[in-house]
This record gives structure tokens, C-alpha cells and sequence, in this order.
């Protein structure tokens, strides 16, 4: 037993553009759900602020773009997930 028996993720492919979003959204807003931080911006290990500020952290950031319709609709798509998370799920943080 343990995780270096039993793989501890799942993997599935990313098959169209809505999933690829959510995909990013729910990888930005980890963090918020985890109680590590309430705001993208306040998590400085994620990829947000680099493409929030236009800088390459490793990962193409005008693709991303492109495909979301600019940064004003990223940063929209992103708070209005965060809007929606926050009013479907309670996490108290002490």
C-alpha cells in the first residue's frame, strides 16, 4: 500500500477548450480552496501573476490568452470562478 505502489492521481486528457479552461482555473484557485491563501494573486508559486503581469514563468502566456480572449476575460473568467467557489463552498480558516 502507499503511493509509491498505488498512483495517488488520476489522469484525463483535456478533449476541448472548456475543459482546458477549467482545467487552469482549478489549478489557480487550488490554493485559495486549500486555505493557503483567499486571493490568486496572494499565492506567488502559481503561474497566475506571471501571466497576470506578463511575465513567462515557464508556460506560454499569449497562447493562454488568445484562448481566453485577452487578459481582461482571464482575470473575469477567474474571479467569477472564484465568486461562484466561494458561494458553494464554505472553508472557515482559523
Amino acid at each position: 500500500m502507499g503511493s509509491l505502489l498505488i498512483k495517488n492521481f488520476k489522469r484525463e486528457p483535456i478533449t476541448d477548450k472548456i475543459h482546458f479552461l477549467n482545467t487552469v482555473i482549478y489549478t489557480h484557485r487550488n490554493p485559495i480552496h486549500h486555505g493557503f491563501c483567499k486571493q490568486y494573486e496572494e499565492w506567488t508559486f502559481s503561474s497566475y501573476n506571471d501571466i497576470l503581469h506578463g511575465t513567462d514563468g515557464g508556460i506560454v502566456t499569449a497562447k493562454l490568452l488568445k484562448i481566453t480572449g485577452g487578459l481582461e476575460s482571464f482575470t473575469s473568467m477567474h474571479l467569477n470562478a472564484l465568486k461562484n467557489f466561494s458561494s458553494t463552498f464554505s472553508l472557515e480558516i482559523p
